[in-house]
């Protein structure tokens, strides 16, 4: 483990010293965990945002066909067909 020095506030102290003893833990261990969890939560937002940017974008555009849905396959291997056959591929 690394040694790292941390200066609290009186309430920080005595909020620390409280669950340490209620949980009957060391506070170091507690500052370990707590840490942990902040480390971890960054991503799980950036997990979040992205989602939710995702769903913002349901039915934001329109293709024109009415036949998307079922042929999704086929509209899509026509558009690979497309560019693999445009002038700039080869």
């Amino acid at each position: 483990m690394q040694r790292l020095q941390v200066q609290l506030t009186e309430e920080q102290a005595g909020r620390l010293r409280q669950m340490a003893e209620a949980e009957g833990a060391s506070q170091a261990e507690i500052v370990r965990r707590s840490l942990e969890a902040y480390l971890r939560r960054p991503i799980r937002a950036r997990e979040s945002a992205v989602r939710a940017r995702a769903l913002e974008l349901i039915g934001a555009f329109s293709s024109g066909l009415s036949d998307i849905s079922e042929n999704h396959d086929r509209y899509l291997a026509d558009a690979i067909e497309e560019e693999n056959d445009c002038g700039l591929c080869r």
